[in-house]
């Protein structure tokens, strides 16, 4: 009995791995994929990937001509790309055999994460379908997968380190929590909201040396992904202030600042409006003050907090891009056992994303390597549909900011289990 389970446990992995090799194979974002690619190469070539280079005849494709955009991540995701690129393209010199490389740790995420989940799920005592859900939500879900496997974003693998680190502190490993949440700040800053939690736990609150602890441990990841690659290999700290805050200038995606590009054209904020770019500080700030009344005692009660100060970070971000959304899913697949919401209005969180990825044009952009056209296809559509495309991507961005702050108020407004 516990073979045949193993074996159809198996099979469905497999047919996970079926939909998700040919995605990570053939398609591909169009602008963070070929970041991604030059990325890799400028690291293992031992040049500074935060800086600009002409790639022209690096790739020997029309794709990767002229000037890419440098990597907007911290250090330790262009070092796994360098690795990738020289077992990968530095083997087997193939445009579609490195876009599957790049994909392989997102994809191990992904089956990472579904287990995690799974797995979490079972030691809360939630019933076996639910979690059995769960896993099978993760490994097929349409909008997870072409959000990572085919775009090549791995926030599933920020959710992993994210759940692992929850867990941890849930069974009292405060060390294990700060190194996980430290690496998972380390690879990409959206899981900065969940930072704070650790000092509002019911087993941390009255016990300042666990966490001195916590905060020693999490400081010192973040500070050595951070600052040591650019010392030992002698890359530039972007310090300029269109490099460091570039993230909290743009201004689009699912956020609400999204409407500005429809009267402006641009994707970034009025310099007389900068300020908003840090509207998320004082916002996490309130979403916290409800996290310190209504404290988390568990395991459900640290996943429901973590939903809402994640989806305030969202919120109130002046960018917010569909892959971001992965961090949220299962956080929410933990919680939805509770009253926060039921497992049908569950979906609206990754329905409505799914969406926004046609008038947002990212969903036509996946498929730049099989049809190389697609930018200049794209722009010549948008020539003649932008206003009414831009107004039905904000209406979708309106959608989920409702959807959205009813979770907050649900997840910060309960109080915690006995």
């Amino acid at each position: 009995m516990l073979r045949a389970r193993l074996n159809r446990e198996l099979l469905i992995v497999l047919l996970s791995l079926a939909v998700q090799v040919p995605l990570a194979l053939f398609l591909g974002h169009y602008y963070d994929d070929r970041v991604f690619m030059a990325t890799g190469y400028l690291v293992n070539s031992g040049l500074d990937p935060y800086k600009q280079y002409d790639f022209a005849g690096v790739f020997s494709s029309p794709l990767f001509v002229g000037v890419i955009p440098r990597i907007g991540y911290p250090p330790p995701w262009p070092l796994v790309l360098g690795l990738v690129y020289r077992f990968s393209f530095g083997v087997l010199p193939n445009l579609f055999f490195y876009n599957f490389a790049i994909k392989v740790p997102v994809i191990l995420g992904n089956v990472g994460l579904a287990y995690l989940v799974r797995n979490v799920l079972r030691k809360s005592n939630a019933s076996e379908k639910r979690a059995q859900a769960a896993w099978l939500f993760l490994l097929f879900n349409p909008f997870v997968l072409l959000t990572t496997s085919a775009w090549g974003q791995f926030d599933t693998v920020v959710a992993l380190l994210c759940v692992a680190s929850l867990y941890f502190l849930s069974r009292d490993k405060i060390e294990l929590t700060g190194l996980s949440l430290g690496v998972a700040v380390a690879l990409k800053p959206v899981a900065l909201p969940l930072v704070g939690l650790p000092f509002l736990f019911s087993a941390t609150r009255y016990q300042p040396q666990k966490n001195l602890r916590y905060l020693l441990v999490i400081a010192a990841v973040v500070l050595t992904c951070y600052l040591v690659p650019f010392y030992l290999l002698g890359w530039t700290l972007p310090l300029a202030s269109s490099e460091w805050n570039a993230h909290f200038t743009m201004a689009g995606g699912m956020s609400l600042f999204s409407f500005l590009e429809i009267f402006q054209g641009s994707l970034s904020l009025p310099s007389a409006l900068d300020v908003l770019g840090y509207l998320w500080v004082p916002a996490l700030l309130v979403g916290y003050y409800f996290v310190y009344r209504n404290r988390p005692t568990s395991m459900a009660d640290l996943t429901r907090k973590a939903v809402g100060v994640t989806l305030i970070f969202f919120l109130t971000r002046s960018w917010l891009s569909e892959p971001n959304v992965n961090l949220v899913l299962p956080l929410m697949l933990l919680a939805v056992e509770s009253d926060m919401m039921n497992f049908r209005s569950f979906h609206f969180a990754w329905i409505i994303p799914l969406v926004f990825m046609f008038p947002n044009t990212s969903f036509p952009q996946l498929f730049f390597l099989v049809h190389p056209s697609i930018p200049l296809d794209l722009q010549a559509l948008d020539q003649q549909i932008r206003v009414a495309r831009l107004i039905a991507r904000f209406l979708v961005v309106v959608f989920w900011q409702i959807f959205a702050w009813f979770v907050v108020v649900k997840t910060l407004r309960r109080k915690a289990t006995a």
